[in-house]
C-alpha cells in the first residue's frame, strides 16, 4: 500500500547508496501506521453507547381497581333557613352556632300577648255565632215563651177532658186559674214590654252595627293591603325586567365581542385603541350576572300572580263579610222592631188566649155542655197552633247567613290558633345550627331568616365528569374519599344520583354526579375540599405485573422471566388487559410450551440509563435471550462476531 506523505520528499542523486534510501522508506511506512492507529483508537474511545442497566420485579396475584376521579365541596343533606313566621318582639333565643337539635326542639320565641288577646276575640265571635245559629233553627221563641205555651196546651187538652166529663175538681179550676193567668202576663208583655228586655234588645242591635263596622274596616283594610302588594310586586317586576335587559345586552355583547360591555376599548397614551378583551373569570361573571337578572325576573313574576291572588281573594272575602254582618245587623234590628212595636196579629192572638182562658174557667164553674166542650176543643187547637208557631225554624236565608257566620268565626280561631303557634319557632328536622341571625329583644318581621338548620345525617359531594368518565360511572358504585383539610382521614361513599343530561360550560361536556357517604365520628365539615375515587371497575384474582416489565415489540408484547437455578432469562409473549397504577393485567401467554406467569415468578425489568464514552460495551438483555432460554455473555467479554 502507498501512503502519501503531508511532506516533500528529501532530493537525492540517482547514483547514491540504495541502502540509505530503502532504510528512509521503511521509517516513512512505519510513522504512518502508527498515526493510523492513533486515530483509530481515538474514534474507538469517543464513541457513544446506550447502556442498559436491569432490574427484577416479582409477578403478583390480587385485585386491581379501575378508578375515575373528581373533586368538589362537601354539602349537607339538607340546609334550611328557618324564619319566624309572625313579626314581634324576640322573647327568647335558645340554641347557638354548633348547637346540635332535634326535630321540633324549640329554638327561639317572640312575644304573643297580642296574638293570644286575638285568639280570645275569635273565639268570643265563634260562640256568639253558634248561639245565632241554635236560635234560627229552632225559632226566635225564649224558653220561657216555649214553656208558657206548651203550659197553655196541656191545660186546654186537661180542661177538654174535664168539659167532656162534666166534672171540675179544685186541681182543675186553678189550674184554668193559672192558664188565664199566663195569657194575661203574655198579652201584658207584649203591650208594655220591660226595661231589661228593651235593652238587651237595643245591646243586640248595637253589637251587631258595631260588628259591621268593625268588618267593613277589616276587610277594606285586607283589600287596601292586598292592592298595595300587587302593586309593589308589580314595580318590582318592572325593575327586574329592567335588570334582566341589562344582564341579557350586556352578556349577549359578550358572547358576541368577548370584550367589556361597561369599557369595550382601552385607549393607551399614545392614542392606540385596543379592545379591552375580558378573562375567563370576568365571562363568568357576566353570565352569572346574566343568570341571576332571569332568576329575579321569574320570581317577580311569580310574587305579581301570587299577590293578584290575594288581592282578588280580599276583594271576595269583604264582599261575602260585609253582606253576614249586615244579615246581622237586620236580625237584630227586627227582634228590637217586634219587641216594641208587636203585629196586630200578635196582640190579638195573646187577647184570644186570654179570652179563651177566662172562657175555660167559666165553663169549669158552669159545668160541661155541649157548646163548652166545643170551646175547651177550640182552646186545645189554639194552643197547639201557638206551640207550633214558637217552635218554627227561621227561613232558609236566615238560618244559610247564620251558618256562613259560624263558619267564618271558625276560621278567625283556626287563623288566630295558627298565629299563636307561629310565634314559637321549631326545628323542622335533627340537624345543627350554622347561623344565629336574631337577638333577644330584637324586633323582627314576618318571613325575615332567624337560623341556618344543616342535616349532616347524610353528607355529599357534587363532582362533574368528563363525558367519557360519566360513560363507565354507575349508581351504587363505591368511593373512596379524601380530603385537603384532612389528610389522615379516607372515608367510603356510594355514588347515588347521575344527571342524565349534561352541564356545558365553555364549550366544555361534563355530568354531574353525587355521592354521599356517613361521616361517622370524622372531624370534616360542610364546604371542606374533598377528592373521590370512583370504582368503576374491579378485577378479582388478577395475574399482575409491573407495566414497565412489559416489552413492546410491533404488535407483539413480552416479558422476561429469570427460570431454574441458573437464573436463565426466558421470553414470554404475553396478552395484556387493563393497566391501574403501574400494574398491569396479564390475561394470558402465547406460548408453544404451555409456559404462562403465575404469582412469584421473578421478571427482568430494563430500564435506560443514558449515554457513556467508553470502549466497553454492554449488551441489551432482550438481545440475549430468546423463547425457550438463554444467557449473557461473561461481562467484558467481546461483542458477537459476524
Amino acid at each position: 500500500m502507498r501512503i502519501s506523505l503531508p511532506f516533500p520528499r528529501a532530493h537525492t542523486p540517482v547514483s547514491g547508496p540504495r541502502p540509505a534510501r530503502q532504510w528512509q522508506r521503511w521509517l516513512v511506512v512505519g510513522a504512518a501506521i502508527i498515526l493510523i492507529a492513533a486515530v483509530a483508537i481515538w474514534r474507538m474511545q469517543t464513541s457513544t453507547t446506550s447502556a442498559t442497566t436491569t432490574t427484577t420485579a416479582t409477578v403478583s396475584q390480587g385485585t386491581l381497581s379501575i378508578n375515575v376521579s373528581g373533586s368538589g365541596s362537601i354539602a349537607a343533606a339538607r340546609t334550611v333557613d328557618l324564619a319566624l313566621q309572625q313579626a314581634g318582639t324576640v322573647t327568647s333565643v335558645a340554641v347557638a352556632v354548633g348547637d346540635q337539635i332535634t326535630a321540633g326542639q324549640t329554638l327561639a320565641q317572640i312575644d304573643a300577648s297580642s296574638l293570644n288577646l286575638a285568639l280570645q276575640q275569635a273565639q268570643a265571635n265563634l260562640k256568639a255565632a253558634q248561639a245565632n245559629l241554635a236560635e234560627a233553627k229552632g225559632g226566635s221563641a225564649t224558653a220561657q215563651d216555649l214553656a208558657s205555651a206548651q203550659a197553655q196546651l196541656d191545660s186546654a187538652k186537661a180542661q177538654l177532658d174535664q168539659t167532656i166529663t162534666g166534672t171540675a175538681t179544685k186541681a182543675d179550676l186553678a189550674s184554668a186559674q193559672a192558664q188565664l193567668d199566663a195569657a194575661k202576663a203574655k198579652l201584658n208583655a207584649l203591650k208594655n214590654p220591660s226595661a231589661a228586655e228593651r235593652s238587651a234588645a237595643q245591646s243586640q242591635v248595637e253589637q251587631a252595627q258595631l260588628s259591621l263596622q268593625s268588618t267593613r274596616d277589616s276587610a277594606s283594610q285586607s283589600k287596601t293591603n292586598g292592592q298595595l302588594a300587587l302593586q309593589n310586586a308589580t314595580n318590582n317586576l318592572t325593575q327586574a325586567q329592567s335588570k334582566y335587559a341589562t344582564a341579557k345586552q350586556n352578556w349577549d355583547f359578550v358572547n358576541e365581542t368577548n370584550q367589556d360591555p361597561t369599557n369595550p376599548e382601552t385607549t393607551d397614551s399614545t392614542g392606540k385603541v385596543t379592545k379591552n378583551k375580558l378573562s375567563d373569570t370576568q365571562r363568568q361573571q357576566y353570565y352569572d350576572t346574566f343568570i341571576q337578572a332571569e332568576a329575579a325576573l321569574h320570581s317577580a313574576e311569580n310574587a305579581v300572580t301570587q299577590a293578584q291572588v290575594a288581592y282578588d281573594t280580599a276583594r271576595q272575602s269583604e264582599a261575602i263579610q260585609v253582606t253576614q254582618a249586615e244579615a246581622a245587623v237586620a236580625d237584630a234590628q227586627r227582634q228590637l222592631d217586634t219587641l216594641l212595636n208587636p203585629s196586630a196579629s200578635d196582640l190579638v192572638q195573646a187577647q184570644a188566649s186570654v179570652t179563651q182562658a177566662q172562657a175555660s174557667l167559666d165553663k169549669l164553674r158552669q159545668g160541661g155542655t155541649a157548646s163548652a166542650v166545643t170551646q175547651a176543643q177550640a182552646s186545645v187547637t189554639q194552643a197547639q197552633a201557638n206551640l207550633e208557631k214558637l217552635t218554627a225554624p227561621s227561613t232558609d236565608a236566615a238560618i244559610a247567613s247564620a251558618e256562613a257566620s259560624v263558619l267564618q268565626a271558625q276560621v278567625s280561631v283556626a287563623t288566630a290558633q295558627q298565629n299563636v303557634s307561629e310565634a314559637t319557632l321549631t326545628a323542622p328536622f335533627d340537624g345543627i345550627i350554622s347561623a344565629v341571625s336574631i337577638d333577644v329583644g330584637s324586633q323582627v318581621n314576618a318571613g325575615s331568616a332567624a337560623f341556618t338548620l344543616i342535616d349532616r345525617s347524610k353528607l355529599h359531594i357534587d363532582v362533574s365528569l368528563s363525558e367519557t368518565d360519566a360513560a363507565n360511572v354507575q349508581v351504587g358504585q363505591p368511593v373512596t374519599l379524601t380530603f385537603d383539610a384532612l389528610p389522615d382521614v379516607t372515608l367510603n361513599g356510594t355514588v347515588t344520583t347521575i344527571a342524565p343530561t349534561a352541564s356545558v360550560s365553555q364549550n366544555v361536556v361534563t355530568y354531574p354526579v353525587q355521592i354521599e357517604f356517613d361521616p361517622g365520628t370524622t372531624a370534616v365539615k360542610v364546604g371542606m375540599s374533598s377528592t373521590a375515587d370512583i370504582q368503576v371497575q374491579q378485577f378479582v384474582d388478577a395475574i399482575l405485573v409491573p407495566s414497565k416489565a412489559i416489552q413492546t415489540s410491533g404488535n407483539t408484547k413480552t416479558v422476561t422471566v429469570l427460570q431454574g437455578p441458573q437464573r436463565n432469562q426466558v421470553v414470554i409473549p404475553v396478552i395484556i388487559g387493563v393497566t391501574s397504577n403501574s400494574q398491569t393485567v396479564i390475561t394470558s401467554c402465547v406460548t408453544t410450551n404451555a409456559q404462562c406467569l403465575k404469582a412469584g415468578d421473578t421478571l427482568v425489568v430494563a430500564s435506560s440509563t443514558g449515554s457513556s464514552t467508553t470502549t466497553s460495551t454492554t449488551q441489551n438483555a432482550n438481545s440475549l435471550v430468546g423463547i425457550g432460554g438463554g444467557g449473557a455473555p461473561p461481562s467484558g467479554g467481546p461483542p458477537p462476531g459476524p
